[in-house]
């Protein structure tokens, strides 16, 4: 029987909102594949995750991202297209959140998570949720920049995205065509089936 984003109490990001999610595909690819999901997450990909956390929560606990990486390493965040500062900005059903290392120059500078020049993008910086968000099951949107892609991209997609079928087409065509690549579990609805698929990928040890 064909699932939704409703059955399955997934929220409206990039997916329509009862749009069939009928397919999962798990891929097992060589190290060597993992530029090919590169535009992917540089546009963004819409992932499940569980809402009205914090940003702390999703990034360490959901994705698996150590804690000491996130402080240390992704130096700019930003949430609903504001830059971020605390880690313990609220995440709500739908967040658009990009993650990016060191960027050069004074907006690299004025951008970076509590830098030395934060004072001056105060007008932007995104503000303290004033209440709780509804906490349960949704989606949220991820993209990744420059040094980020191939350090934190493996533990994206080995937690899963959503893309649309046609996506999912070109993808394949590249691994099949670039080297190694397994799919180690598929579930189709049939030849004809619509809507979202939910993909995920891990390395070839």
């Amino acid at each position: 029987m064909e699932q939704t984003l409703d059955d399955q109490g997934i929220g409206q990001t990039h997916l329509e909102r009862g749009q069939p999610v009928c397919e999962s595909v798990a891929l097992k690819v060589g190290e060597e594949q993992l530029s090919a999901f590169f535009p992917l997450l540089q546009r963004g990909v819409t992932i499940p995750a569980q809402v009205g956390c914090s940003l702390q929560e999703l990034l360490c606990d959901q994705l698996g991202i150590p804690a000491d990486y996130v402080a240390g390493r992704i130096t700019t965040i930003f949430l609903d297209n504001r830059p971020v500062d605390a880690l313990g900005a609220l995440i709500g059903e739908g967040a658009r959140i990009a993650l990016s290392a060191a960027m050069p120059g004074l907006v690299g500078a004025v951008m970076r998570r509590s830098g030395f020049y934060a004072a001056l993008r105060q007008g932007i910086t995104h503000a303290e949720n004033s209440g709780a968000l509804k906490a349960g099951s949704g989606t949220v949107s991820i993209k990744l920049f420059n040094l980020l892609l191939p350090e934190i991209g493996p533990l994206i997609l080995a937690h899963g995205v959503f893309l649309q079928r046609p996506e999912l087409t070109v993808l394949l065509e590249e691994l099949s065509s670039s080297g190694r690549a397994e799919i180690v579990f598929s579930n189709p609805c049939g030849p004809n089936a619509v809507g979202a698929v939910l993909l995920t990928a891990t390395l070839i040890q």
